[in-house]
Order: C-alpha cells, then structure tokens, then sequence
C-alpha cells in the first residue's frame, strides 16, 4: 500500500539568482504546480475524430507564504535577470520526490488588516526541469 503524506511538511527550495544555490525558504506554506501537457491536434482531413498527440509538461504554478523582513530570498528571486532554481518536496519525510529546475519568478505582497502581510509567487520553468515525483 502507498504512503501517504500530510502537506505540513512540504519544503520550498530556491536560489536568488540563476547560478547560486538554493536554500530553504523560510515562511512558505503551500504550493501549487501544473505539469499538464499540451495537447497538439492531429486531425486529419476525412477521420472520424479528433487526434491528438502531447506537447511539453507546463510546469509552472504558484508559491505562498508569509513575508518575512529577514527572509528575501523570493524577493531577490523575482528580480533576478536570470532566473531561479526552484525545488519543491510535498514532504520532507519523502527526500527523493520533489520537482524542479530553472524558472522565472514573478511575487506579490498582501497586507490586510485582518491577516498577516502574505507573499504570493507564481512561476514557470525557464529550461529542464526533474520530476521525481
């Protein structure tokens, strides 16, 4: 039977530039991550139906968390002229499932008189990512 593994502790590694290393991101608290394929039609005059064969995973998605003033690793990320390296591990309890590689980075910041002041940080891969999920 397969393992199953609460989200509590997932880690998000990245780096702030595209050639330094990554660290762990302090203040993260969930990730999404699409690596849906493209699908390219194939249909051909006279078939009966729709063809298709796959193009490329996607793998872009979102990172969310809460803004640190020590912390500016996302921060730096997004303003970098080359990018990111970015990791992602549903659970440190699992160390050889993660995804990731070089991506482009993109951050938000909200503050709200009922939360606390919270980041958000889309991103897309910008070359060869691993799946080891």
């Amino acid at each position: 039977m397969a393992t199953k593994y609460h989200g509590k502790r997932g880690v998000v590694y990245a780096s702030i530039s595209g050639t330094t290393g990554v660290i762990n991101v302090g203040g993260m608290r969930a990730f999404t991550l699409d690596g849906s394929q493209e699908d390219v039609d194939t249909t051909e005059f006279g078939e009966g139906n729709r063809t298709s064969v796959l193009g490329f995973p996607a793998f872009r998605g979102t990172l969310e968390g809460f803004w640190a003033s020590d912390d500016t690793t996302i921060r730096a990320a997004s303003q970098s002229t080359d990018g990111t390296s970015l990791y992602l591990y549903p659970s440190r309890d699992a160390p050889t499932k993660y995804v990731g590689g070089p991506a482009w980075l993109d951050m938000s910041v909200r503050s709200a008189v009922d939360a606390a002041v919270g980041i958000t940080a889309n991103f897309r891969a910008r070359g060869a990512w691993v799946n080891q999920l």
